[in-house]
């Protein structure tokens, strides 16, 4: 045999069947892996394309445009970096194969029908919808007929999207693999509904934000010699999307703000002034404005047993035992299309 056939054999033979972790007695095979790379690298091309888009639509507003420029920027950064998103994807399959296992003593499954039905929804289709008959305007003009999403136009669409991710090595197999990942995600996560307190302790408050430490004493001066804590803050407060209410804040619970903030809020009292506190924003000024459990609203509920689902994950990752193979470094496909500009 050549050394030719041999390295191919090697590359699109052995090497696609050996794992790069193994999850208890579960495989991730380099296969699913650089599938799984590819498609993450496809996702940051895309998303790369989007933003010089917009950036072409905003070049007039340079405020707005370094805002899109630094996420361009980060993209740029990932996709010239495949270890970074090799290890980020590699630690995914990894929390995925840890669900997976879960879900299967919980006695959860998903159907390759099942799997259909989110890639479809995925793509917007919903089965066929019947349109109804456009009504005549008051001129008598009828008004335009809105063109129904047909199953053979979705099936035109999901013919042309696994192209795309055909020509970047992604391949059906892979996007059902990553759906089916996202499926039983979601399971785990509604069962874990039932173990989420729907109440939590909350603060309410509102707060100054500055950019240095004295500047929030001097207002904090300012502030317990009479004058209105709602002045200040529309004239000094650097949070514009809050100083013209005040800087109010309204309620929240732990894990929404940041880890300095967080701790000054919940181990105040009722009507105290905390401050100044720096965060990697700035420094604060914080006016407690009430403490207490709450009913949670739907989304902070949602949050709540995410949050819950992502510790159970941590704890798992903790006991579980997992083998990382060291060579998986070398089997971190590069991207395909790389970005420029």
């Amino acid at each position: 045999m050549s050394l030719v056939a041999y390295g191919f054999i090697q590359v699109r033979v052995v090497q696609p069947a050996q794992p790069v972790a193994i999850v208890g007695e579960d495989e991730i095979l380099t296969s699913e892996f650089q599938g799984r790379v590819r498609l993450a690298q496809w996702n940051l091309t895309n998303q790369y394309t989007n933003v010089q888009q917009i950036m072409r639509i905003l070049r007039d507003d340079p405020e707005t445009l370094s805002i899109y420029q630094s996420q361009l920027t980060n993209i740029g950064q990932q996709l010239a970096n495949p270890l970074f998103v090799g290890s980020s994807i590699l630690d995914l399959l990894i929390d995925e194969q840890l669900i997976q296992q879960e879900a299967a003593r919980r006695g959860m499954e998903v159907s390759e029908a099942e799997v259909d039905n989110f890639i479809e929804e995925s793509l917007g289709f919903f089965g066929e919808q019947e349109t109804a008959t456009p009504a005549a305007a008051v001129d008598g003009t009828p008004s335009p007929t809105v063109t129904p999403y047909t199953r053979q136009l979705f099936e035109n669409n999901l013919e042309a999207y696994l192209t795309n991710a055909g020509a970047f090595g992604v391949d059906e197999g892979t996007l059902r693999s990553e759906a089916r990942a996202r499926m039983f995600r979601e399971l785990l996560r509604a069962d874990f509904e039932d173990q989420v307190d729907g109440t939590q302790e909350q603060v309410w408050a509102r707060h100054i934000l500055v950019e240095e430490e004295q500047e929030a004493k001097d207002l904090l001066d300012r502030i317990r010699a009479g004058e209105e804590w709602g002045d200040l803050a529309s004239e000094f407060s650097l949070d514009e999307s809050n100083k013209e209410q005040g800087g109010d804040l309204g309620w929240f619970g732990r894990g929404r703000m940041v880890d300095a903030f967080e701790e000054a809020v919940f181990g105040a009292e009722i009507g105290e002034i905390v401050g100044p506190v720096e965060t990697p924003f700035g420094w604060h000024l914080i006016d407690i404005l009430g403490h207490e459990d709450r009913e949670l609203d739907e989304a902070s509920f949602r949050l709540a047993v995410s949050q819950a689902l992502d510790e159970w994950i941590a704890g798992a990752r903790e006991t579980a035992d997992v083998e990382i193979l060291d060579y998986w470094v070398d089997r971190v496909p590069s991207p395909r299309i790389r970005s420029s500009g």
